[in-house]
Parts: C-alpha cells; structure tokens; sequence
C-alpha cells in the first residue's frame, strides 16, 4: 500500500509516525500541525510529563544505556520542570490528571538526592548502576498497543 492509500483509510491521520521516510520536511510539519490541532492539551501535557520522568531517569543513568547518557545537570532541569508541570496540571487540569506523576516524581526526586550526593563525596567514584530490575514508568494507556 503506498503512502497515498494508507493515507485515505484513515479518517484523522493523526499517526505522524506514518509518514515514511520518503516524505518531505514540509509533510512532516504538516501532519504534526494536524496532529496538534487534534489532540487535547490534557493529553500533550501527559505525553511531556511522562517524556521528562523518563528523561530524568535516563540522564541519571537509570535507563538501559546507563551511565553512559548519565548528565545530573539534565537530570536537575527534567526534575524540576516535571515538578512544575506537575503542579500547573493539578491547577489547571485537575489533581486526577496530576496523580498518577506525584508518586514518580517523588521517586524521581530521591533518586536524584542519593545519585548526587553519591557523586558529590565519591570523588572519582563510579556512577551509581542501575537496578537491573528497574523499568521507567509510563502513565496509563501511555504505550499504544
């Protein structure tokens, strides 16, 4: 099926994930404009609280790639701006879309207090190594299936 075809099965071509590597900078921003225009706000400002709690966790070097993305300063301003949101959302949108990021940004928070200071009276010490068994969080109904 080309990209033309696929294109006319669908209603609201939301899915910029579509567009195949052919497609142009101009198709690009085109089918993101679309996107914007359709999607709730709730749901954009879900979407950047649940990227900057896992953008936390990986630039602590809590993520797969380890201590090898690891960066505290990054770490710090994802965490903060998380906390922000976290608090805006609650006010604007309503504690019930606000809930389900308290409890991983809190965990967020204390793992960047025990990483920093680690880091702080280590010295030349190793990074702290991620917790095999650890996985990074992601909202409800926030992976399609």
């Amino acid at each position: 099926m080309t990209t033309d075809e696929h294109h006319e099965h669908h209603e609201h071509d939301d899915d910029i994930a579509d567009l195949d590597a052919q497609s142009s900078a101009e198709e690009f921003a085109a089918a993101f404009v679309h996107h914007l225009g359709r999607t709730p706000v709730r749901d954009l400002v879900i979407q950047a609280m649940a990227t900057l709690a896992d953008a936390a966790g990986i630039r602590m070097g809590l993520g797969p790639e380890g201590a090898a993305v690891a960066d505290l300063a990054q770490a710090r301003t994802a965490v903060e701006i998380l906390r922000a949101l976290v608090a805006v959302t609650e006010q604007e949108l309503g504690q019930a879309v606000a809930r389900p990021f308290r409890e991983p940004l809190a965990q967020l928070q204390l793992a960047f207090a025990k990483i920093a200071e680690a880091n702080t009276g280590a010295g030349d010490a190793p990074p702290v190594q991620p917790d095999p068994a650890s996985r990074l969080w992601v909202p409800p109904g926030g992976r399609p299936e």
